[in-house]
């Protein structure tokens, strides 16, 4: 069963764009943005030699021991983070990954994201949680940045579950104003 996997029409297209080197991955809960990330891992480690630092939210221990285990011996250092944005131990020559990415302030994510561009060979960030934003303008700040920024819109774990959880969401915290 590991080896059945299928992907959308929409991870497919990022999978054919493996060679971009700035990635910016919207998309709710279970559309796959962490696969497209560990397959962007796996295409970096065939075709470049300077070391991938793949950041993970701090709290996620379960998929950090599972990419430790994936990755072990290999130029992957696995990460835990507290912050989003910050170059500890990462060269300009070096490639980055960031899982669950926090943004809370749209300008000021925006700010970090071109500064942090700016000190990495390549760059992949996979929205985790967001506050409230107007996405066609946090879109068209990515634009300016040079980021590409396709939208995984077909859930594949538990749809239904998420989709009513995010609907009664009141409190404002995740991905719930992708709840439609």
């Amino acid at each position: 069963p590991e080896n059945i996997f299928f992907w959308t029409p929409e991870q497919l297209s990022i999978g054919q764009a493996m060679h971009m080197d700035y990635m910016f991955l919207m998309a709710y809960y279970g559309c796959g943005k962490t696969i497209l990330l560990i397959e962007r891992a796996e295409y970096l480690l065939r075709n470049q030699s300077n070391p991938v630092h793949f950041y993970i939210d701090r709290r996620d221990s379960g998929l950090v021991e599972v990419l430790k285990l994936r990755f072990a011996g290999k130029n992957i250092k696995i990460k835990t983070k507290n912050g989003m944005f910050y170059s500890d131990g990462v060269n300009p020559t070096d490639h980055v990954l960031i899982d669950e990415a926090y943004m809370r302030d749209l300008q000021r994510f925006l700010e970090q994201l071109k500064k942090f561009k700016s000190q990495v060979c390549t760059l992949w960030v996979a929205l985790g949680y967001v506050g409230v934003f107007n996405e066609s303008d946090f879109r068209k700040g990515l634009e300016d940045i040079q980021f590409s920024c396709p939208t995984l819109k077909h859930c594949l774990r538990n749809g239904q579950k998420i989709v009513k959880l995010a609907q009664t969401e009141r409190i404002g915290l995740g991905l719930h104003c992708f709840a439609d």
